[in-house]
Formats: structure tokens, sequence, C-alpha cells
């Protein structure tokens, strides 16, 4: 609905238009401020310029950036090849493949002039993956980048390329963050801060989209683009580039300006409606290679965000742990009737009584069960909003690749309580959105979307019973808080990944969250401590650790 069509008409309807857009503009305005203040303070000025210009490195590279070109503006072409030839960093190669119905005459020039542009005439168009495929064949670099022929790459975007290659002399892969733009010269907007290669998170979206290169070999390997996945033909190399090597790097820094027009998808999501269509059978079709199980895709909130429901290869059980310590016994028959309506079967349910500390008496309880996963739920449970919710979990705790499946936890008043906790903020760890609608969009719309996590909070989490018992248990040396993150931080230190369902969700009183004092949370520190100078890596350094919000850190 138009917002105009309900408002008051005369002096009033102005005064409430003129509010509506005031607000809307201080916002966007504030927005703005504060990435600009990020930018400067975290991107080279004209003397670290002409330093990376001098720079030696040990591997040099050519990096072969490949545009598929059609009826392409020549405003667009002069500041994208203006953008290359201004990198700090001078090997490459721009290859073009033409599929214009007519040659572009004015591209012809520009291989006379320099030799590092290459230029080819299809002759037809066959379509983004074809015609990227013609680009291809005339790439002789190590490296192969991608852009679209309205995008542009910030002047030290190489050199910060070919240093994340020096220092990772194995990496086959490499992605960057991003941001908008509608002119060269306009205001940088929209940034989007990424996490570390994350596989759920990309199951979930194509979180990783610019700036993408691949190590020619493993392009090779990839044998280029798919016609049949156009529309989504970044989203399903980049998927299948995740099958095949594990030497992923992402650079936290922003090295690709996505131009905003009418036509893209920048801009306007609705350009390419049918692509988010195809990003359903990528998703579908890479998890079924990866993981050997069927996926429901159903539409996320957003356009390029998708809801999944993970198939099962079995059904083993699962035992239900339900801390009911302190609590009445209406309490407790109250809680047992709410977890009578699971659709799952195959289930025990353990109860924990005893008065031991804190968390003693669950792992005394745990090792009593005999599922092969388990579950732990306690007095606060209010409501379990989706009577599946074993199956949903299980889906994702069935890779053995995962050790964890968080949820989200929501109170009475339908704000969040857990959608994760990020390492390191606001001392040693603090959950995530803490406070805001349980299904706002957000940033990456992490409430709303499955997605990796270095720590989550072990109670109504799926958890693997055979890794639990591989790192002994939960700790008793901690409360609260701790005790969670010092399990996920098990699970990373055994190689398993910590995943969050957000679709899950539980409506609580409160969390049986203790709150740390000084001297433990350093001490917990001190025992994580390559963990807590390493960073969250599911979080950007980019972002805030004051506030549980997202924000561009800028004075920390």
């Amino acid at each position: 609905m138009c917002i105009e069509k309900v408002l008051p008409r005369g002096s009033k309807r102005r005064e409430v238009m003129r509010n509506i857009y005031s607000k809307y503009f201080q916002k966007y305005n504030e927005e703005e401020r504060i990435y600009k203040k990020w930018i400067n303070k975290n991107e080279p000025n004209k003397k670290m310029l002409n330093e990376q210009r001098k720079a030696k490195f040990e591997i040099n590279p050519k990096i072969s950036i490949v545009v598929p070109v059609y009826n392409t503006p020549e405003k667009f072409f002069k500041e994208l090849v203006k953008s290359l030839k201004k990198q700090t960093y001078t090997n490459w190669e721009l290859c073009l493949a033409d599929g214009s119905p007519e040659p572009i005459k004015y591209m012809q020039e520009y291989p006379k002039k320099d030799s590092r542009i290459k230029y080819k005439i299809i002759g037809e168009n066959k379509g983004i993956s074809g015609n990227t495929n013609e680009a291809l064949k005339l790439a002789t670099g190590e490296f192969i980048g991608l852009l679209d022929h309205d995008d542009l790459l910030p002047i030290f975007s190489l050199y910060e390329v070919v240093k994340a290659i020096n220092e990772n002399p194995e990496v086959e892969f490499i992605y960057s963050d991003e941001d908008k733009l509608e002119t060269a010269k306009g205001p940088r907007y929209g940034v989007f801060f990424k996490p570390d290669f994350s596989p759920y998170t990309l199951n979930s979206a194509n979180y990783i989209c610019h700036f993408s290169l691949f190590k020619k070999e493993l392009m090779d390997k990839l044998q280029g683009f798919r016609s049949e996945y156009d529309g989504s033909q970044d989203f399903d190399i980049v998927a299948r580039a995740s099958e095949l090597t594990n030497n992923i790097v992402h650079i936290p820094k922003v090295l690709y300006h996505w131009r905003a027009h009418r036509n893209s998808t920048a801009q306007n999501s609705d350009s390419k409606p049918y692509a988010f269509e195809v990003g359903k059978k990528v998703i579908k079709d890479h998890i079924k290679r990866s993981l050997d199980v069927d996926v429901k895709v159903e539409d996320g909130l957003t356009p390029g965000s998708y809801e999944l429901i993970y198939g099962l290869k079995s059904t083993p059980k699962v035992s239900i742990i339900i801390d009911v310590r302190n609590a009445t016994k209406e309490e407790k028959e109250n809680l047992l009737q709410k977890l009578e309506s699971t659709t799952y079967e195959n289930i025990e349910k353990i109860l924990v009584e005893s008065e031991e500390k804190d968390y003693e008496s669950i792992n005394k309880a745990i090792q009593k069960s005999t599922g092969e996963y388990f579950i732990i739920v306690d007095k606060y449970l209010e409501k379990i909003d989706k009577r599946n919710y074993i199956e949903q979990l299980l889906g994702i705790c069935q890779d053995e690749t995962v050790g964890i499946v968080g949820t989200k936890l929501y109170n009475q008043n339908d704000t969040v309580e857990h959608s994760g906790i990020i390492l390191g903020m606001n001392g040693a760890g603090d959950f995530l959105y803490k406070g805001a609608p349980k299904d706002a969009g957000t940033y990456m719309q992490r409430l709303l979307i499955i997605h990796n996590l270095t720590c989550v909070y072990t109670k109504y989490a799926l958890i693997n019973r055979r890794f639990f018992e591989e790192v002994k248990g939960f700790t008793t040396e901690y409360t609260g808080r701790l005790i969670s993150i010092d399990y996920s931080l098990k699970m990373q230190e055994i190689g398993k990944q910590v995943v969050i369902n957000p679709i899950i969700t539980f409506c609580v009183n409160k969390l049986s969250d203790e709150e740390q004092k000084g001297e433990s949370i350093e001490k917990f520190k001190q025992k994580w401590n390559k963990y807590y100078i390493q960073g969250d890596r599911f979080f950007s350094p980019n972002l805030s650790k004051k506030e549980t919000g997202l924000a561009i850190k800028t004075d920390e």
C-alpha cells in the first residue's frame, strides 16, 4: 500500500509527509555519515597508496579480470577501465567477451592503447554464463576475478588480493566485502561486511557475491559457468567451488563497488525475479551433492534469502534432557505436557532433579541417556512453536561436520532472548540482537536464516552425543553464559561447525544465564586466548562489539 494514499489532505497531510521523510532521510544520512567515517579511518590515504605501488611481493600473480559485455554504456565502461588502470598493483589483464547484437565499436579501441585489455566478439548472445565462459577463454592469469560491466574496483583492490595470496599461498578462492554507489564519484552506501567462509550461511543465501576470485586451476576444474543456472550463475559457481576446496580466504575490506541503477539488482531486486527461483535450484543441487540429502527451499523474508528444511537420512533416538531443578510440581507437569507436542517419535525423556552444582547434574543425566543426540530444556519454557522442531534441527545436526545446532529464543514480549552469541562482545561474549523484535529483518537476515556462528546457547539446542563425549561434556568450572561459550569453542577445537536455525523458536520466561564477574571472565578469556586474539570468524571485525545490535565500528 502506498503510504500517501492513506494520509489526510491539506496542511495536515504535508506535515505528516514532512515528518515521515524527515525521519527517513535523517536515518539515511546518519548511516551514510557513519560509513564515511569508517572509510576515512580504514581505507588507505595517498601516502599509503604510494607505498602500495612500491611494494615488492614474493608472489606476483597475474590477475585476469573477466567481464562479459552486452550493450555496455560507454560511460560505465570508461569508469571500469579507469578503476583498473589506477590499481596500485599492475599485473592484471582485462578479458572482455562481447555478446551484443552489434559489436561495440568504442570498446574495440581499448586493446590498441593497452595490451592488458583483450576484446573478443562472440557473434551471438550466449547468455550470461556462455558469454562469461567466452571471456574466460582469454584469461592467462594465475587467478580469475569476476567483474560486472558496470561495476568498479577501488584502486587498492588488487593490491589487497595479492597481499592475501602472499599471506595464504595455498588459497584457491578469495572473496571480499562490498558496497554500492550510483555514480563513480557519488556517495558510497549499503556496505556489506561479511563473515569468514560460512557453509550453512551460504546454503541460505549467496552472501559471498562480490569480489570473487578463483585460482585458475580451480576454475578449470569447475569448467566455467553453467547456462542452466543463468541468473544465479555466480551463486552456482561459488557453491561448487566450496565443494572442491577448503582453501578459502575472506578479505574483510571493501574491494568492490556494486553500481546501483534501475536495471541492476543492487538497487532493484525485481529487475531479475527469475534469479531467485534459479537460486533455489542452486541450493537444492549443492546440498544434494555435498550432504547427500534433499532440502525444501522456500523464499525468505527478502529476495535472495531462503528458508530451508533439511531432509532426514534416518531417525536416530533423541534424548530430551528436562532440567526441572527447583521447579514446583505444577511447573514439572506443565513442562512435560508441552513436550508431548513433538511429532518426532524416537525420543526418550530424562528428568534432571538433582540439586548438584549447575551443569554437573545435567552432565550426569546425559550420561544416563541413550540417544545419539540430545536437547536440553528447562522450567522456563513457555511455548514450542513448531511441533517438528526435532526433525528440523536433526536435519542439520546429522551432518558429521556439525556439533551443535542452536535455536532462537524469545520472551512473552516477542523480543529476542537468544539468536547467537558473539565472541568478545561486551566482555566474554553477548547475545546478538537481544531485545529486538523476534522476526525483525536485520543485517544478513540473521534472525531468519540458518547460518554459522562461533557460539550458541547450549539449552534448546540439538547436540551430537558422540562429540559431547569427545570433549568430556559441559564444563563445571564456570556458570551461566560461559558454559555455552566454552562448549561452542570446544566444538571449534575438534573442527565441528556451530550452526543456528532461527526458524525454530521457543518462547521462554528468561534464560538461566547468570551474570559473570570480571575475575571469572578474565580467567575464561585466558583459557581461550587464541580465539579472542583471532576474533569471531563469523562476525566482521568492521562491526561494533559494544552493542548487541549490529553497527559499524568507528571508535573502538
